[in-house]
């Protein structure tokens, strides 16, 4: 996720550079590792960018000042996913003439075939970036004899993946050209002027008249209004003006009271993206895990619990023992005991955790290791230390309590483990197929439960406001389920839990339950189902308070549940593996609406910050 905006005017008296960059900075909160703003005047771009906050960047290079009477601007605040958070990586990008600025949003992942076959062409490349393809491919198809706009519609017909594009050109200083397919782009008019952007904060001061562009639609921006057209056909498209009514606060959190559960229902989303993650990648890690005598995996806090799930997953396909340790004892636990020839899976949302940098610094140094991080942030400290990356396409997570960044991990971990027993074989296609195929599916599973579960999980958290004490139970891969979704009603509600094995459970925990206790069971039907229902029973004749977490189909744990809350996701092993996915949102809710009922800020948790970056 990036910000991206643009203006066309022919207002007089305005400073472009001014409108440009307050509306980045409004939309901060969707990429915050560089920016840029380029201005098209008298036939010449002007263009400032560079890495790091919007205002250091300004204080450094005055983004407001540019040449008056400059009537058009492009202006982008970055989320780096291909490409270091560099100045030469920042957007905007530009053709080889200078002529033509785009700004983009999103991934295109056919990007290296295209730039190759645009190298060969010779043009030449100035950053690391999928977007400066775009660029590109609009100035080689203008050298043709085609129009702007021509250009730019068989130019977005060679790209996959997802994209919200903005492009200016110094020959067409009468107009901004957009195009949107699978990343979010919205047009707002006033009179005199018109805006575009990745979401309504950008404009909203400006303007509280828009247009929401539908996938594989373009619009040509002239001042004060807008044509449409399908990308497909080039029919033009006739569109509503939508009145907005929100203030910027509900705009930034696109409508939703806090970030946190804006963060949540973008979850099937991220996991999309995430699953777009190249193939390289995944193989590459998977191979390295395969030559290694020895496999560790390492993280803090949530990150650590996806490492627990992953590991779970990896090694029903390895067949070798992978161990996880918390970062903060991986040095201590293998001091003068780590092998060489050892791989270690390192995992932070922020690439900038001190414990989990120190533990691979520490592991490099130490003996002749791989170190194969997982992060959400492209270029982070951690990738420096790490002979292989993955960067998962969560987005900006502004709560500081994990919610979309652990659901993409584990997904990182499954499709690392269902590479490696592509590559060993210790499973028949037709059974990877049916893997492959539940795993595409939980982005489907959760977007249902999101829209049809909210009221039961509110009614669950009106009947345990009073209660301040809780056990998240559970068996098999689902106790990293129960592990996390603990964490997050006590990092956000305050309330004392305990995330455990329900059979470990019995050896001291039992003793703390009294009637009414609330018990939550994660119960996915799978190798350990029969087991836990003992456990339920156990806790059920000491009057325990059962809430279960269960499939739609579900019937037995059910019968001894006091509340259930049900996926409806099909009842086999290829979905109960992925559960610690799709069963995730439902805790996350739970913590969500039981902070909001007992007055607490779930976005700003007490004595917590995001990025744990002191030891």
């Amino acid at each position: 996720m990036c910000g991206i905006f643009g203006v066309i005017t022919n207002q007089e008296d305005i400073s472009i550079g001014k409108i440009a960059l307050e509306a980045i900075k409004r939309l901060e909160y969707r990429g915050y590792d560089s920016c840029g703003i380029v201005t098209n005047y008298n036939g010449e771009l002007f263009i400032k960018k560079d890495s790091g906050k919007i205002d250091e960047i300004h204080k450094r290079l005055k983004l407001d000042d540019f040449p008056e009477g400059s009537k058009i601007a492009l202006a982008h605040t970055r989320w780096a996913t291909h490409g270091a958070p560099t100045k030469i990586n920042s957007h905007p990008h530009l053709d080889c003439s200078n002529k033509i600025a785009v700004v983009h949003n999103g991934i295109i992942e056919n990007f290296m075939e295209l730039r190759n076959e645009l190298r060969a062409k010779g043009h030449i490349f100035q950053s690391e970036t999928d977007t400066e393809i775009i660029p590109h491919l609009i100035e080689e198809f203008m050298s043709t004899g085609l129009d702007l706009k021509t250009a730019i519609l068989e130019s977005v017909r060679k790209c996959t993946g997802a994209y919200g594009i903005v492009v200016c050109h110094t020959d067409y200083p009468d107009c901004i050209i957009v195009v949107r397919k699978e990343s979010p782009l919205v047009v707002g008019i006033d009179n005199g002027a018109t805006y575009c952007a990745s979401d309504i904060p950008a404009f909203l001061p400006l303007t509280r008249q828009c247009y929401i562009l539908d996938d594989d639609e373009m619009a040509i921006l002239r001042p004060g209004g807008a044509k449409f057209f399908d990308v497909k056909t080039n029919d033009e498209v006739s569109k509503n003006l939508i009145q907005i009514d929100w203030n910027i606060d509900a705009a930034e959190k696109g409508g939703y009271p806090h970030f946190m559960l804006k963060e949540i229902h973008e979850e099937p989303d991220a996991l999309r993206r995430t699953l777009k993650v190249p193939e390289e990648d995944i193989k590459a890690f998977a191979e390295a895990i395969l030559s290694a005598d020895n496999i560790y995996i390492t993280a803090a806090g949530t990150s650590f619990y996806a490492s627990l799930a992953g590991k779970f997953i990896i090694t029903k396909f390895l067949g070798k023992y992978l161990q996880a340790i918390e970062c903060s004892e991986f040095k201590t636990q293998l001091s003068n005991a780590l092998p060489d020839n050892s791989a270690i899976i390192a995992i932070s949302q922020s690439g900038e955790t001190v414990d989990t940098i120190e533990a691979i610094r520490w592991a490099k140094n130490a003996a002749n290791v791989k170190i194969l991080s997982i992060t959400n942030i492209v270029g982070s400290s951690m990738t420096r230390y790490s002979d292989h990356v993955i960067v998962t396409r969560a987005g900006p997570e502004i709560g500081v309590a994990a919610t979309k960044t652990y659901v993409t991990q584990v997904l990182i971990l499954a499709l690392i483990g269902l590479k490696i027993a592509t590559m060993k074989g210790v499973e028949s296609e037709d059974e990877i197929n049916e893997y492959c195929r539940a795993l595409r599916k939980t982005p489907d599973i959760i977007e249902n439960f999101l829209s049809k579960d909210i009221d039961l999980i509110q009614n669950i958290v009106k009947n345990l406001e009073k209660s301040h004490n809780f056990f998240f139970l559970a068996r098999g891969i689902s106790i990293a389920t129960a592990k996390e979704g603990g964490l997050k009603l006590k990092e956000i509600a305050c309330r004392f839990i305990e995330g455990y094995s329900a059979a470990h459970a019995k050896h001291g925990p039992i003793s703390l339950v009294r009637d009414g206790f609330p018990i939550i069971f994660i119960a996915p039907p799978d190798g350990t189902y029969e087991r836990l229902i003992g456990n339920v029973m156990e806790f059920k004749a000491r009057g325990g308070k059962i809430i279960s977490l269960v499939v739609e189909e579900d019937k037995k744990v059910t019968d001894l549940s006091d509340v259930t809350i049900r996926i409806d996701q099909p009842a086999n092993k290829y979905y109960n593996l992925l559960s610690p996915i799709t069963f995730i949102p439902a805790l996350q809710l739970l913590a969500y609406y039981y902070s909001v009922a007992v007055g607490l800020d779930p976005d700003k948790p007490q004595n917590l910050a995001k990025t744990v970056t002191v030891h």
